[in-house]
């Protein structure tokens, strides 16, 4: 293939769509807020880390359970797995305990421990803020380094317990890979240690070795429940079915997705599950407004973008086909919490107003709102209620600077309360997808031609409304390493030439759909979208 556009990394779209609109003369104490963040999350996340070793230590008293019903000798093999993944999670635990122990006592300067014993939280710690230490101690004395290789020998004595025809999906599943490929702020790659100890704060230090101890326990639940799938249904059964989620990890910063895996506790290999899941709390009884995914041996994975700092629920249930060939459900909810990257705190990039679109923005000040109006250095506005406009400011503005002026009426006259500068961007790109929504990199023909379209769209978590339409794209053919001449499209659908010549390839033939030209309805111009890959199966 010829040389191709790179395009931005997901997490460096995400940040590039991420808004947010400061009120009039507000003023905030960041770095206070982010210190108090940091307690609250290190907080959640050792609770957090307290559920899920609880959950493992029923799965292996369930073990124990099953060992004395069925006899030694029917679960001896499995129970010997799971007894060494206890004490490899229980040693890398304590490797990591260890490391926060000292990380703490060299830059606070006073023991790591309360009165009881127990280690001190964010909340605790004095010097919260010290930057330089924590990069000495991490960085500079290697011990983040270290640690990358005890999680790295950790993560491949777990795969090891894993048949060699299901560990390349198991990678994927379980966390703590240290060995990803790391992007900084610019872009530029960086390793695992840079990426979380260089040049962070304290508090953001410790939290992140709590997170990376409910990542451990996270892999240790999802390599112990596969074990345990291993002994035949006639001889190993739970108590009831249920549907669970595991997630990689419940705590991620904004720019990474969530990811986790819908399950149910005990499946029929042969059978798909389909699992149905929406943002919110409360139980989902229908399949009405749900986001839907699909998944095979017993598995569905989901995944959540997070372009806002928060905490997250979502619930839904799962379907399969019970023995007596009708649907059953089972519901499953879960949580997670979205933080704030410490590299990324600079309030003055995050003013921003999209262009070619209504922006909303809310203003306040000292008199109330039926008094308050706004002037813009550029664009126009509209008013849709007390204090609450839609800013449109247009395209040729993108890299500049808008200023909005808070006007308030006195005595019959307008007097200027406050300004505030906002920053014009661009639109972000839309990602384009295959019809269907397929994420995978393997189809078949089948799949494939079941919607046969390309479409674009921002994601369901984007903040506006924006109608995409596909002009045109071509489809290259690559059989057997050889590239055929590229067929063109000039509408979302496969052309009847594509078609023909999918349904006539055979399994392995590459498919690039590249060159995708898209228009947003309303806004001016064209954008060139990602490359779209699959290969036939």
């Amino acid at each position: 293939m010829g040389a191709k556009n790179c395009p931005e990394t997901p997490r460096q779209r995400l940040i590039s769509m991420m808004y947010l609109v400061l009120t009039a003369m507000l003023a905030l104490n960041v770095s206070k807020d982010i210190l108090n963040a940091f307690s609250i999350v290190d907080e959640t996340l050792h609770t957090s880390n307290l559920i899920t070793e609880s959950k493992n230590k029923q799965d292996y008293n369930e073990l124990n359970r099953q060992k004395v019903i069925l006899g030694e000798d029917k679960v001896a093999k499995e129970f010997e797995k799971a007894m060494q993944i206890k004490e490899l999670s229980n040693n890398i635990i304590q490797y990591i305990e260890d490391v926060k122990v000292r990380l703490i006592e060299f830059v606070d300067g006073q023991t790591a421990f309360n009165e009881d014993g127990s280690i001190k939280t964010v909340a605790q710690i004095k010097a919260k803020d010290n930057i330089s230490k924590t990069t000495q101690f991490m960085i500079n004395e290697s011990n983040a380094e270290k640690l990358k290789k005890e999680i790295e020998k950790y993560r491949n004595k777990l795969l090891s317990f894993v048949d060699e025809k299901d560990r390349e999906n198991m990678q994927k599943t379980i966390s703590l890979d240290v060995n990803a490929k790391f992007k900084n702020a610019n872009g530029a790659p960086e390793s695992w240690e840079s990426h979380y100890f260089e040049n962070v704060i304290f508090a953001a230090g410790v939290t992140l070795l709590n997170k990376t101890i409910g990542e451990v326990r996270n892999s240790e639940s999802v390599v112990l429940k596969y074990t345990l799938s291993s002994i035949t249904k006639d001889d190993f059964k739970f108590s009831n079915v249920q549907a669970k989620v595991i997630p990689k990890s419940q705590i991620v910063f904004r720019g990474d997705p969530y990811e986790a895996e819908i399950i149910v506790a005990a499946y029929d290999s042969k059978q798909p599950i389909e699992a149905f899941y929406r943002s919110g709390t409360g139980i989902l009884t229908s399949k009405q407004g749900a986001q839907s995914v699909r998944g095979n041996e017993g598995v569905a994975p989901i995944r959540f973008a997070t372009n806002q700092v928060g905490d997250f629920n979502y619930t839904g249930f799962v379907e399969i086909v019970g023995p007596d060939g009708l649907p059953k459900t089972y519901p499953f909810t879960d949580r997670y919490i979205v933080m704030e990257p410490s590299a990324t705190v600079a309030a003055d990039k995050m003013n921003a107003l999209y262009a070619g679109i209504d922006n909303p923005v809310s203003v306040s000040a000292s008199v109330s709102a039926e008094k308050v109006d706004i002037s813009l250095s550029a664009g126009s506005k509209t008013k849709t209620g007390p204090g609450k406009y839609n800013i449109n400011v247009p395209t040729s503005m993108e890299g500049k600077m808008v200023t909005v002026s808070i006007l308030a009426e006195d005595g019959g006259k307008q007097k200027i309360m406050g300004t505030n500068e906002f920053r014009v961007k661009r639109i972000p790109d839309p990602v384009a997808v295959l019809g269907g929504d397929f994420k995978g990199k393997k189809i078949s023909k089948a799949e494939l031609l079941a919607n046969p379209f390309i479409k674009a769209d921002m994601g369901f978590d984007f903040i506006y409304d924006l109608k995409w339409v596909v002009n045109s794209y071509q489809v290259t053919f690559n059989v057997k390493g050889i590239e055929e001449a590229p067929i063109m499209c000039n509408n979302r659908q496969f052309s009847d030439a594509i078609k023909n010549k999918i349904n006539a390839s055979s399994p392995g033939t590459v498919i690039w759909f590249e060159d995708i030209k898209v228009s947003c309805v309303g806004i001016p111009g064209t954008r060139t979208l990602n490359t779209i890959t699959v290969q036939l199966k």
